[in-house]
């Protein structure tokens, strides 16, 4: 049974829940958006909107990654690079970072010319680790710091990646893994 429908802007990111909302990032014009909605209901909550688009021919445009909830946070990574940490109840900026500026250029998945955005955009959902948010930045771990989002470590670059860092218990020592162009 279909409870409530609304439409929202263009993007891949896939919907959090966390008590009675939900919250997403989509395309609205030429901002890429976080917008929470009452999870019963579907009306609009607050919304976040950061001055940035990011369009390519497949996927079309909007953002991709999917918001991460914790602690009364939302963190979150648009398809051009900005990561932001949002207060859950009503959206305000706690901090925001320019994740593409600290990572390395990659190339192309077909090679080619170095760039600071990823042919197919940003599409790391960020990852929080103790006092960390950890996100992939085309295929280079990048970690700042939950309360001030300060970057703290960069790992090696390891080409193009579209893929989430994952935290997994190796050999009983917790490690951050991510999938990029080189392998795990």
């Amino acid at each position: 049974v279909e409870v409530w429908r609304r439409a929202v802007g263009p993007g891949w990111s896939s919907i959090s829940v966390r008590g009675d909302r939900i919250y997403t990032q989509e395309q609205r014009g030429d901002e890429e958006v976080v917008a929470c909605y009452d999870a019963a209901t579907g009306v609009p909550v607050w919304t976040h909107g950061d001055k940035a688009r990011f369009f390519e021919s497949v996927g079309g445009p909007g953002p991709r990654g999917t918001p991460t909830l914790r602690a009364g946070r939302v963190y979150t990574l648009g398809a051009t690079g900005i990561l932001s940490a949002l207060d859950a109840d009503d959206g305000a900026v706690l901090w925001s970072r320019d994740a593409a500026a600290d990572g390395e250029a990659t190339t192309s998945m077909g090679g080619g010319e170095k760039k600071r955005v990823p042919d197919w955009g940003y599409s790391s959902s960020p990852l929080v680790v103790g006092d960390l948010v950890v996100v992939a930045v085309a295929g280079q771990l990048v970690a700042y710091d939950l309360a001030t989002g300060e970057k703290r470590w960069t790992g090696p670059a390891g080409g193009v990646s579209y893929s989430s860092p994952l935290l997994a218990t190796i050999g009983g020592v917790p490690q951050v893994l991510l999938m990029n162009g080189t392998g795990l």
